[in-house]
């Protein structure tokens, strides 16, 4: 006698199942997204932190009042794309986003930056760019000078100059020569600025001091590390020339704070004024020299060196 079949068990498979479950968690993490605020002021800084790789800095705009059909936390992208013009921003933000790249690169022992009247300061130890008696600009130190031009870029309408000079120190164990070697690490930071469109090549200048222009005295090796540097200077401009504090700081930046001039502070300390005595015998020598030269009329000298048949000028 033939068995029977055993009839199949009702109910969903077990994919069925498990679809649902996947379906239902998409929602589930979608829902959660459409709910989430955004902080606006966070996202603009990503943004901008985020850079198109040659500087130009993603223009983002997030609003809080979308259309209708919209959501709250939408964001919206300027369609200008590369075309779209750079932020602009002004020598004190430069000073800021230049400190806080230093600060996040963990250099700030050895870059220095300053703020003054007439732009931004910046000192490099020379092992931030290159190796030892070399002017070869080192992979990391190219990764700072794109971020440098980064801010360079969206400043640029407030520069004057930038200047670069390079430093050595006093050593007797280097046979590299002193000029070369600080005028080439200058030449290849500017070099290297201008490959990557850092701003107009008129702006820039550059130096090599050797090792002439000491900050520490060369007597340790450390302050002898110190003294090998590379200076980066960019000058604002509008600078007021006809502040003499501003005019000194210009001319020590050019030509070293051991130049020879009188500071702001000083006050001019005048001549004292000359006794009767003093002027009657200054009368009298002048008197006593004039009494001493002959005086010759025009007609005599002519008479003298031409002879006397000279005509005289033609009319």
């Amino acid at each position: 006698m033939a068995r029977k079949k055993a009839p199949e068990s009702e109910g969903a498979n077990w994919m069925d199942t498990y679809g649902d479950l996947v379906t239902l968690l998409l929602c589930f993490f979608v829902l959660l997204y459409s709910m989430s605020t955004m902080d606006i002021s966070k996202w603009q800084y990503i943004a901008q932190a985020f850079s198109t790789g040659n500087g130009d800095i993603i223009n983002v705009a997030v609003t809080d009042e979308p259309n209708e059909d919209a959501d709250k936390s939408a964001v919206y992208t300027d369609d200008q794309g590369e075309d779209a013009d750079t932020k602009e921003i002004d020598f004190e933000d430069f000073y800021m986003y230049l400190s806080e790249a230093v600060a996040s690169a963990g250099l700030s022992d050895s870059v220095s930056i300053e703020m003054s009247k007439t732009g931004v300061y910046m000192k490099f130890r020379d092992s931030v760019f290159f190796a030892g008696d070399s002017a070869e600009l080192l992979d990391e130190g190219k990764y700072i000078l794109e971020v440098i031009c980064d801010g360079v870029r969206a400043v640029n309408n407030h520069v004057l100059a930038i200047k670069v000079s390079g430093h050595t120190a006093e050593s007797s164990s280097s046979s590299v020569d002193e000029w070369d070697l600080s005028s080439g690490r200058a030449d290849s930071v500017i070099k290297f600025m201008l490959s990557i469109d850092c701003c107009e090549p008129e702006k820039f200048s550059a130096a090599g001091y050797g090792k002439y222009r000491p900050v520490v005295d060369n007597d340790t090796p450390e302050n002898r590390r110190i003294n090998r540097r590379v200076e980066i200077v960019f000058i604002r401009n509008d600078v007021d020339f006809s502040d003499p504090a501003v005019v000194k700081e210009l001319l020590e930046a050019e030509f070293g704070e051991s130049f020879v001039g009188m500071s702001s502070g000083d006050e001019a300390i005048p001549d004292p004024e000359p006794t009767e005595e003093e002027l009657a015998a200054a009368e009298e020598a002048a008197a006593e020299t004039r009494s001493d030269i002959e005086y010759v009329s025009k007609d005599e000298y002519v008479m003298e060196h031409r002879g006397e048949g000279y005509a005289g000028d033609e009319e």
